[in-house]
């Protein structure tokens, strides 16, 4: 279905346009709410104002993730840095549009999730006549006590519906070419909901745009395809979706109450359930009985709903609408909720349909338990003659014919490796990655099977197998291992979401190792699927776009990675790749000049993951914040945090916490230990040999200086990054370009724009003797001199050599002499 619909909506569109200050449309889920108002902003209806459009939020979305976003959609639209503040998400949002006062249009859709969501749009009005709000949601609220009064807001809740002439232009729109009586005929059986009109309109392009229907064919396909917007309501609410049964059930008496409720099956909170339908959108206040004493409240099902309803819980689905089920379930499998239609199957005593979603979808069926009970049912009930010579009912009956070992009928085992998968997700989200690393040790060893003669269902599950592997490695920090695992997982979940989530962490594996080419090969590999629909979007596309922020930032493009880390927002506290979204944040705050307040963003969102700050977590926030300290001068913090590393990510802080400190010398260590070659991390080796150049510079080594620099360049181009050249200090600027190596980056603007890393002034405390060698050393004397003209032994000189050495960092008089020149000498 298009974004926007060119149709017939003047007279909504004159009220939201005359309704300065808040606009408020409230409706259920098929009314059209979201395709109106995007109708109206496509007419471009006030040029003068900036629009932040935010769309419908997750169900369990927090206040503070909610308005984190949309201050992150306020920066986009004004063009201004996203700010990383102290305070929380709304209180950010006020400050920005306190500081940009340009006028905004605030439209949030789908708002009845969001907590307080009436108080909070009454604050930001009072913000001042800049502010604009226009408001979608299913739940009426507390919005009327916000309009009553005001002459400049509204609510509009009536005639969302389409008319016969809206619905006609909707059909033009999707190059159908109806006559006037198939339009009225599917504005009377929609009631002219918007959803169930676009659906049909779909349906009908994608079947046969031509065909002339007739009246008994026309109400087939509006009645199934208006089964599938509905059952897609259900399925797409949390609340409801585990209830669907007793959603069919409820609408068998169009009326539903409390006392209705509390009487149908499977319903152990009726109150609970009650709330769930009305927030849904599903039903709607009715009138009752005049004559009637009873006080309580009574709600009905539009009748389209109603009957639709009616149809799906029937056992009997209709005869005319039985090629139809078909989309039916299809529809759910792309919900990713197999578990849903398989009980809806069973239900109805559909075996050959309730086989086929166990073929399809198995793997993900283990998933939910599904099988462990539903399996059972099954194999207790099929037919005699769909129980010999089918694959899927041998499937089923090998999942099921194992009990434990107490011998409890209603508790079934599962399959090895599928214990092992829910074992190591246990041990990943209590972030135990070690113990879980010896788990996959285990398995990992037993020979790699060839996919391509595999069945679908048998790959898929491998496939499966080794994304979690993979993932685990990933976490532990074994790397090369996370790699080989992710790839086969790559190969064998073609065609699945398995396919997808192992490219984006393969993208993201090769942007932490700062491998930008390969990491972008599998970042466009990762674009190349659609989204997921529902909240697993939510899980599988962080790996891609924090490889999507590293590889920008690597290349110095901080637009792109503001953009990408603004889309993702903050992590969930379920998030297991919180780590790598806090190690981006930390270079984008670099390299935008707010060391502080990216510092203080990580450890404001660190005490939701404290318990997970292990294998490669800890390595990233401790790399992110140690370099964050070092731009703030705080050479102490980032020892602490680094110091004792050997991990090559932390090594350039490691190094640049030495250089930056006066100690080139112990800088040219680390350097020189090989870590980011050992584990292929190129761009990390350019910036250990950057560092290892301006180090050499400052011990007056010039020949070692120049081969550190023509490696650092090799490298960052091989790795195609050029952020490395960056991450020196700014004095040492003259230094290199001095050595008359061609550099990939003109290195004296982009230290204006991204240079943040200044030399730590070291104090260092000498005794009497030990400043008076140095003062002679300074002033041209030798050993010899300076035991004459302190009238000392020349091994007490050497003695106080040593010790000064020792305490400058360096070990040689002229790396002594080139020291004390930039420390602080007491």
């Amino acid at each position: 279905m298009p974004r926007t619909l060119p149709l017939s909506r003047r007279r909504l569109f004159s009220v939201l346009s005359a309704h300065s200050e808040l606009a408020v449309i409230l409706g259920g889920p098929f009314s059209g709410k979201t395709t109106l108002v995007d109708t109206w902003l496509a007419t471009d209806p006030c040029p003068e104002w900036a629009p932040v459009v935010i769309p419908e939020p997750a169900h369990d979305v927090t206040p503070e993730t909610y308005w984190a976003t949309v201050a992150s959609s306020l920066c986009t639209s004004l063009g201004v840095d996203e700010p990383v503040a102290a305070e929380g998400s709304f209180d950010s949002l006020c400050s920005i549009l306190v500081r940009h006062p340009r006028p905004v249009m605030f439209v949030l859709d789908g708002v009845r999730s969001v907590e307080a969501i009436e108080d909070r749009v009454g604050q930001l009005l009072r913000l001042g006549p800049q502010v604009r709000m226009v408001v979608t949601s299913r739940a009426a609220g507390s919005w009327a006590e916000l309009v009553d009064g005001h002459p400049h807001r509204t609510i509009v809740g009536d005639d969302l519906a389409f008319t016969v002439d809206e619905t006609a232009a909707l059909c033009r729109l999707f190059g159908l070419a109806r006559d006037q009586r198939t339009i009225e005929w599917i504005t009377r059986r929609t009631e002219g909901f918007a959803a169930f009109v676009a659906a049909v309109c779909a349906t009908q392009r994608a079947e046969k745009p031509d065909r002339v229907y007739g009246t008994d064919a026309l109400d087939v396909l509006v009645d199934s395809t208006v089964d599938l917007v509905v059952m897609h309501v259900v399925a797409a609410d949390p609340s409801l979706a585990l209830s669907s049964r007793s959603v069919l059930v409820s609408a068998a008496p169009n009326t539903v109450t409390e006392s209705s409720i509390s009487a149908l099956p499977h319903i152990d909170d009726s109150d609970a359930f009650l709330t769930a339908l009305t927030e849904s959108g599903l039903i709607e206040a009715c009138s009752t009985d005049e004559d009637s004493t009873d006080d309580e409240t009574a709600w009905r099902y539009p009748e389209v709903v109603h009957r639709s309803l009616l149809r799906v819980g029937s056992a009997e689905y209709p005869k005319e609408l039985w090629d139809a089920r078909s989309a039916l379930i299809d529809y759910w499998l792309q919900r990713s909720r197999p578990d849903i239609a398989l009980e809806h199957a069973v239900e109805r005593r559909d075996w050959r349909c309730a086989i086929d979603i166990v073929e399809k979808n198995w793997v993900a069926l283990y998933g939910s338990g599904s099988l462990r009970s539903l399996g059972i049912v099954l194999l207790e009930l099929l037919p005699d003659d769909m129980t010999t010579n089918d694959r899927t009912v041998a499937s089923l009956r090998t999942i099921t014919r194992a009990r434990n070992q107490a011998g409890e009928p209603e508790q079934w085992a599962f399959p090895r490796s599928f214990e092992t998968i829910l074992r190591l997700g246990s041990l990943r989200m209590q972030g135990a990655y070690d113990e879980a690393m010896e788990v996959c040790d285990g398995l990992a060893t037993e020979p790699v099977p060839n996919f391509e003669t595999l069945d679908d269902t048998t790959r898929h599950a491998h496939g499966l197998k080794y994304l979690n592997f993979g993932t685990v490695y990933l976490l532990g920090g074994r790397t090369t291992d996370a790699g080989t695992m992710l790839r086969r997982a790559h190969t064998a979940g073609r065609g699945v979401f398995v396919e997808r989530e192992a490219a984006g962490k393969l993208a993201l594996l090769e942007a932490l190792r700062g491998r930008t080419h390969e990491a972008t090969r599998w970042i466009e590999e990762e674009l190349r699927h659609p989204p997921i629909m529902g909240e697993a979007e939510a899980l599988i596309r962080t790996a891609g776009l924090v490889a999507t922020a590293l590889v920008a930032l690597d290349r110095l493009d901080t637009g792109t990675a503001f953009r990408a880390l603004s889309e993702l927002g903050t992590p969930r506290h379920t998030e297991e790749l919180w780590a790598a979204v806090m190690y981006a944040r930390g270079r984008l705050a670099l390299l935008s000049g707010v060391p502080a307040d990216g510092l203080l963003y990580i450890d404001s969102e660190l005490q939701h993951f404290s318990h997970r700050l292990t294998g490669i977590s800890a390595v990233l926030v401790d790399a992110a914040r140690a370099d964050l300290h070092l731009a703030l001068g705080e050479a102490r913090a980032a020892r602490e945090l680094v110091d004792s590393s050997t991990h090559p990510l932390t090594a350039p802080a490691r190094a640049r916490l030495r250089l930056l400190g006066g100690d080139p010398g112990g800088a040219e260590v680390i350097v020189h230990r090989g870590d980011a070659a050992r584990e292929h991390c190129p761009a990390v080796g350019a910036e250990l040999a950057l560092i290892g150049s301006v180090a050499s510079l400052r011990l007056g080594r010039r020949t070692d200086a120049r081969r550190h620099l023509q490696r650092a360049v090799v490298l960052a181009e091989h790795a195609g990054v050029t952020r490395p050249f960056v991450g020196v200090p700014p004095s040492a600027v003259r230094d290199i370009l001095s050595l008359g190596v061609d550099l990939p980056i003109d290195l004296d603007p982009a230290m204006a724009e991204y240079g943040i890393f200044r030399e730590i002034r070291v104090v260092v405390r000498l005794t009497p003797r030990e400043r008076a060698v140095l003062d002679a050393l300074l002033a041209g004397g030798t050993t010899s001199t300076i035991a004459k003209e302190q009238f000392v032994t020349l091994n007490t000189v050497k003695t106080q050599l040593r010790s000064l050495y020792r305490k400058l960092g360096v070990h040689s008089r002229e790396e002594a002499i080139a020291q004390a020149h930039r420390l602080v000498v007491g």
